[in-house]
């Protein structure tokens, strides 16, 4: 089981702070934010290695609407987690 926030990646919401990519994250409420999001080095690859060994769990304590925006831009075809568990 893998933690997002903070381990796999880390937010900014500020945008003048260096990030690998910027996210337009909907929240429920209708609130929309610009996200700063960087990568840990070496996750992506860490997730491709253990994906033919294990069954990868991500689990997040943010929201679905956030946490899916962002698991979308890591995993596009849904390849790496084969359960998404939000808060």
């Amino acid at each position: 089981m893998f933690d997002l926030d903070e381990t796999l990646i880390h937010c900014n919401e500020s945008p003048s702070l260096p990030s690998d990519i910027k996210l337009t994250i909907k929240m429920q409420t209708g609130e929309v934010f610009e996200a700063g999001i960087n990568i840990r080095p070496y996750a992506l690859t860490l997730l491709n290695n253990l994906v033919n060994r294990f069954e990868l769990i991500l689990f997040t304590a943010s929201h679905s609407s956030y946490a899916n925006v962002v698991l979308d831009y890591i995993d596009p075809d849904r390849r790496l987690f084969q359960h998404r568990l939000y808060r």
